[in-house]
C-alpha cells in the first residue's frame, strides 16, 4: 500500500500543476472581449420604443384581480391589459394581421375569453394577471357565406353563438367555454322579419321590419328555452313620420338589454317588454352605457358639444340626475364613444366612476366623474402612414451672429455697433446661465444642437391626426386632429426650413378629402399651428405632387400640384416663374401605366405637357400592377463618382438622379405570376435597366440609393424571400467631365448593369437605407423583420459584383466572395431585445455628425435609434476619461514650464563660471 501511494503520489501533483495552468489559460481569455454587445445602462440612452395596441374595439374592467386592469381587444387583432393607474401595457399578444386574426368577442370574469378568427374560429382562454394562455380549441362553420353576420356572447359559463338568416331564421348554439363541447343540437328558430338592420343586445335579437308607415319593433330572446318574441309599433315610442329605421345599440357593456331608437329615446328590454327611460338623450350623437352602480343601475351619456366640448352626464333608471358626474369645462375630444365604465362608492360615500373614452382620433382616455383625464393613450401612432424628420431653429444669439452676417452693405459704423449689440446678448445669455436664472419646472427651448441630432419628427397617422414628436425623447410636443384629411398615401414635403428668421418654417401635407378630392395642410412643424395658406380643400384629384428646387426670396419652396384634368396649381402663386426645367412622372398603380410630364412657365400660368408614356405590362390589359415606386432622395449626395478597383483603374458610376425604380408584378401563362424591375429616367422616359424574376410575387420593399436599387420578392419556386440588387456604371471610361452636370435629355448611352440576387432566412416588412449628409459613410440597407428585428445588414453584403471565384484583383478591391445566403447575426440587430410588432416604414435621416443616421421605425409600436455605419469616426466615445487627459495635459504644462525654468537657470549658471 505504501508503495503504491508512492507511485501515485508525483501522477497527482503533475495533475494538480496542469489545472493550474488550464485555470490561467481560463483568465487570460476570460479577459478578451469575444462579445458585442451593450451594456446596461446604455440601454434607452440613444434610442426609445413606444407601445401601443391600436383603436380600442372591446374593453372591461378586470375586478377579479388584485392589480386593476383594463383588458382591451383592438381593431389591430390586439389583445392587452392596460395599468389602471397609468394607463400603460402591463401584458399583450399581437394575433395575425389579416381576418384570421380579428377578434371576434372578448369577456372577461374571472378568465379572459376571446373569439379570433373568420371560420374557423379560434376559443382562447388567458390568465388575466400574467396573459399565459390556458385553453384554446377551434370552432368551424358550416355555412361559410353567412359566417360573416356571426354573434358571440358569453351566457352562464356557455359561449352562445348565433347565426342569422335574413328573411329565414335564427341558428343558435351554445358550446362549453372551456371544451367546447355541444351542449345540443344547434336551434334553428324561424324569424321572417330579419334584415341586415337588426342588432343584438344579449340574449335578445332586435330588429325593425314592416313597410315605412307601419314599421314594428320585434325583439327575440334566443336563449331562452319558451319562443319569446316582443312585437310593438314604432309608433308606440316616437313619430312615425319621423322615423328613418335608425337603430343603434348601447355601448360600453351596458349590464342591461337595450337599444337607442332614432337618436331620441333610449329603450330597455325588461319584463318580456320594451321600456322607454324616463332620461332624455343629451345629444342625438351621444354614447349611452348603462352600468351597475352602487345604488343600482347608472345611465351614463358622453358627447362632444360644439361649444362645450366633452360633455358628460349621469342618470338613475328613474330620471334621477346623478351629481358629481360632469366633464371639465374645454376639454373637446371628437365624437367620444364609452368604451367601458366602472362605479363604485368612494371612500366619502360619493359615487366614484372611471369612465374609458375612445375618440374619433383612435385616443383612450381614462376620465374620472369630475371631468379629470387620468391618464391618455394616443393610439393613432400605431398606424403611422408618413414621417418627416425636421431641423430645429437656431438659438436667439445664433440668429442674431447669423443676421449680423448677412448684412453685406452699410457703414464700417453700423458694422461696428451690430457687433457690439451681438456681444452685449452674448454676455446677457452666459450671466443668465451662470446664474440659473431659469427655472427648474420651465421646459429647455427647442433650438438646435450643435451636431444637428436634437429634431423634430412629424408623423400623419391613418386617423387624421398630426404629431409632432421629439426624437431624443419620443415626448408628443403637439398633436392636431384634422378630420377631412384621408391620409392613405399622404405626402410631405419641407418647403422652408427654420434657418430663415424671421420666416416661420413651413411643412405642408398632401392628402385627400373623403370625396377623394386633394387636400393641402400647410403647418409649422415646431409649433403645429397653421402658416401660409392654412388648410387648402381642392376641388379636384390630385396626380402628382411636387416642390420647386429653388427657393423664392423668403426661402419658401413652391408647391406644384397636377390634377387629373392635367392642370397645373402652384402655391404662392408668385412663384410661377420659377418654374424651369420642371419634369414629373404619373403612374397609376392598377394599370402599370407611367406617363412623363414636362412643366413649363408661358408668361401666364404653369401648363403641363405630355412628354412620354410607358406601359411597365407590355400592352393594355395584361393585368399588370405597379407594386412600389422609388427614386432618389432629393438630398442625397454622391460622395465619390467611382470605385477604385484591384489594378488601381476607377470603375465609374452611372449617377443620374432622375431615375425611378418601378417594381411591378402580373399574370403569366407560363410562370404563373412574374415579378419585373423596371429603371426609368423620369425625365425622357427612356427604360435604363430591366429584369425579370418568374414564378414570384412582389413585396412593396425597395430601395434606391447612390448607382444601386435593390427590391423583395417572395419566390414561389422556392417557397422563400429573396432580395434581388443591381449597380449601374458608366466604365472605366467617364462620359462627362468632372464637375460637369447630369442631363437625361443629352444621355444617348446605356449604362452596364451588374445583377445578384440573395436568399433571406426571415421575411422582410420594411426595408430602408442609411443616410448622412455628405454620403462618406459607408451605406447600409435596414431591415425590419418579421421575427421583430431591425437589422442593419453593409451594402458589401448586397452587392452584385459579389462571384464564387475572386481573382486576386478582386480580393485586393475587398469583395466578399458570393454566397447565396445573406447573414444576419444577432450583433447586427439595432434594437437588442426590444422586439418590434409589425414595423411598417422605416425612415432616415441624416444628422450634423457624418457618422451618424437618424433612424425611425414605425408600425404597431414606434422606435428611434442612432446608427453609425461606418462608426463613430468623428464623436468621442461615451467612456471617455477626461477627468485623465486633464490631469496629463496639466502635467505635461507644468513640467514644460518647470523644465523651462531649471534651464534659463542651468545656463545662467554657466554663463558665470
Amino acid at each position: 500500500m505504501g508503495v503504491l501511494s508512492i507511485r501515485l503520489k508525483p501522477n497527482f501533483l503533475g495533475l494538480l500543476r496542469s489545472l493550474n495552468s488550464i485555470n490561467w489559460f481560463i483568465v487570460f481569455f476570460s479577459l478578451i472581449n469575444l462579445s458585442e454587445c451593450i451594456y446596461e445602462d446604455q440601454i434607452g440612452k440613444f434610442d426609445w420604443r413606444q407601445t401601443y395596441v391600436g383603436r380600442i374595439k372591446f374593453s372591461q374592467f378586470d375586478t377579479v384581480s388584485t392589480a386593476k386592469k383594463i383588458i382591451v381587444a383592438t381593431e389591430e387583432n390586439v389583445l392587452a391589459a392596460l395599468n389602471l393607474k397609468t394607463g400603460q401595457v402591463v401584458w399583450r399578444h399581437v394575433f395575425e394581421s389579416a381576418s384570421a386574426g380579428n377578434i371576434q368577442l372578448l369577456h372577461v370574469s374571472e378568465k379572459v375569453v376571446t373569439v379570433t378568427g373568420a371560420n374557423p374560429y379560434l376559443v382562447r382562454g388567458w390568465d388575466s394577471n400574467t396573459g399565459i394562455l390556458l385553453w384554446e380549441w377551434s370552432l368551424t362553420l358550416q355555412n361559410d357565406d353567412q359566417a360573416v353576420f356571426s354573434e358571440w356572447w358569453v351566457q352562464n359559463n356557455m359561449l352562445v353563438h348565433m347565426l342569422p338568416v335574413f328573411g329565414s331564421q335564427i341558428e343558435v348554439t351554445m358550446y362549453n367555454l372551456m371544451t367546447g363541447q355541444n351542449r345540443g343540437s344547434t336551434s334553428k328558430l324561424p324569424a321572417l322579419w330579419t334584415n341586415d338592420g337588426c342588432l343584438l343586445a344579449a340574449p335578445h335579437y332586435v330588429c325593425a321590419s314592416g313597410k315605412m308607415g307601419s314599421n314594428l319593433l320585434i325583439s327575440l330572446d334566443v336563449t331562452s328555452q319558451a319562443v319569446q318574441i316582443i312585437s310593438k309599433p314604432v309608433s308606440n315610442y316616437i313619430d312615425i313620420e319621423k322615423y328613418t329605421g335608425n337603430i343603434r345599440p348601447l355601448d360600453g357593456n351596458s349590464v342591461l338589454p337595450g337599444f337607442i331608437l332614432e337618436d331620441s329615446k333610449i329603450v330597455l328590454i325588461r319584463d318580456h317588454e320594451f321600456e322607454v327611460l324616463n332620461v332624455p338623450l343629451a345629444h342625438p350623437l351621444a354614447s349611452v352605457a348603462i352600468v351597475d352602480g352602487p345604488s343600482g343601475s347608472i345611465v351614463l351619456q358622453v358627447w362632444d358639444d360644439s361649444v362645450k366640448g366633452l360633455s358628460m352626464c349621469a342618470h338613475s333608471l328613474s330620471g334621477a340626475e346623478v351629481a358629481g358626474v360632469r366633464a371639465e369645462p374645454g376639454a373637446a375630444l371628437p365624437e367620444p364613444t364609452l368604451a367601458g365604465a366602472l362605479c363604485a362608492r368612494g371612500a366619502r360615500e360619493q359615487l366614484a366612476c372611471r369612465l374609458l373614452l375612445v375618440a374619433e382620433d383612435d385616443a383612450a382616455l381614462l376620465v374620472q366623474q369630475g371631468g379629470r383625464v387620468l391618464w391618455t393613450r394616443e393610439e393613432a401612432l400605431a398606424n403611422v402612414v408618413a414621417a418627416q424628420f425636421v431641423d430645429l431653429p437656431v438659438s436667439d444669439l445664433d440668429a442674431a451672429i447669423e443676421a449680423e452676417f448677412d448684412h453685406k452693405e452699410g457703414s464700417v459704423w453700423g458694422a461696428f455697433t451690430r457687433r457690439l449689440r451681438t456681444q452685449y446678448q452674448q454676455l446677457q445669455t452666459l450671466l443668465r446661465g451662470l446664474s440659473g436664472e431659469r427655472a427648474a419646472s420651465e421646459p429647455s427651448p427647442l433650438v438646435r444642437d450643435y451636431f444637428n441630432l436634437h429634431k423634430i419628427i412629424v408623423l400623419v397617422t391613418r386617423a387624421g391626426k398630426i404629431f409632432g414628436m421629439d426624437n431624443l425623447s419620443g415626448a408628443i410636443l403637439w398633436q392636431r386632429y384634422e378630420p377631412r384629411l384621408d391620409a392613405e398615401g399622404a405626402r410631405m414635403f419641407v418647403r422652408r426650413a427654420a434657418r430663415h428668421p424671421p420666416h416661420d418654417a413651413c411643412l405642408t401635407i398632401v392628402g385627400k378629402q373623403d370625396n377623394g378630392n386633394g387636400l393641402v395642410i400647410n403647418l409649422n412643424p415646431i409649433r403645429g399651428t397653421p402658416t401660409g395658406e392654412g388648410t387648402v380643400p381642392l376641388d379636384a384629384r390630385l396626380l402628382q405632387a411636387a416642390v420647386l428646387p429653388q427657393p423664392d426670396r423668403d426661402g419658401l419652396h413652391a408647391l406644384l400640384l397636377l390634377d387629373a384634368d392635367e392642370t397645373v396649381q402652384i402655391f404662392p402663386l408668385s412663384a410661377a416663374p420659377l418654374v424651369e426645367n420642371m419634369f414629373i412622372y404619373v403612374a397609376d398603380r392598377n394599370t402599370a401605366k407611367v406617363q412623363g410630364y414636362a412643366l413649363r412657365y408661358d408668361g401666364k400660368s404653369v401648363v403641363a405637357e405630355k412628354t412620354w408614356s410607358l406601359n411597365l405590362g407590355g400592352s393594355e390589359g395584361s393585368g399588370h400592377r405597379i407594386v412600389s415606386a422609388v427614386g432618389k432622395r432629393a438630398d442625397e449626395r454622391v460622395h465619390s463618382p467611382g470605385r477604385v478597383l484591384g489594378d488601381r483603374s476607377v470603375l465609374y458610376k452611372y449617377s443620374n438622379p432622375n431615375i425611378v425604380l418601378f417594381v411591378s408584378e402580373g399574370p403569366d401563362p407560363l410562370h404563373k405570376d412574374v415579378v419585373v424591375a423596371t429603371l426609368v429616367d423620369g425625365v425622357s422616359g427612356a427604360v435604363v435597366a430591366a429584369q425579370t424574376q418568374r414564378r414570384a410575387r412582389a413585396e412593396p420593399l425597395a430601395v434606391h440609393s447612390d448607382n444601386f436599387v435593390a427590391y423583395v420578392y417572395y419566390s414561389d419556386r422556392q417557397r422563400r424571400y429573396e432580395v434581388s440588387t443591381m449597380e449601374l456604371y458608366e466604365g472605366k471610361q467617364r462620359w462627362l467631365p468632372a464637375g460637369a452636370a447630369f442631363s437625361s435629355l443629352r444621355s444617348e448611352r446605356a449604362p452596364s448593369v451588374e445583377r445578384q440576387a440573395y436568399i433571406l432566412t426571415a421575411a422582410p416588412t420594411a426595408a430602408a437605407t442609411t443616410h448622412t449628409e455628405r454620403s462618406l459613410t459607408d451605406k447600409h440597407v435596414l431591415l425590419a423583420l418579421s421575427t421583430g428585428a431591425i437589422v442593419e445588414l453593409p451594402w458589401a453584403f448586397l452587392e452584385p459584383r459579389r462571384s464564387a471565384t475572386l481573382s486576386p484583383e478582386q480580393r485586393e478591391e475587398g469583395l466578399i466572395p458570393y454566397a447565396p445566403e445573406l447573414p444576419l447575426p444577432a450583433e447586427a440587430v439595432v434594437n437588442y431585445n426590444r422586439s418590434l410588432h409589425r414595423v411598417t416604414a422605416l425612415y432616415t435621416e441624416a444628422a450634423g455628425l457624418e457618422s451618424t443616421s437618424l433612424v425611425l421605425a414605425t408600425g404597431l409600436d414606434l422606435f428611434y435609434t442612432r446608427v453609425a455605419p461606418s462608426k463613430t469616426f468623428d464623436l468621442l466615445k461615451d467612456d471617455f476619461d477626461y477627468y485623465l487627459i486633464t490631469l496629463v495635459l496639466a502635467g505635461l504644462i507644468v513640467a514644460t514650464y518647470s523644465s523651462k525654468y531649471f534651464a534659463s537657470r542651468k545656463t545662467l549658471k554657466n554663463a558665470w563660471k
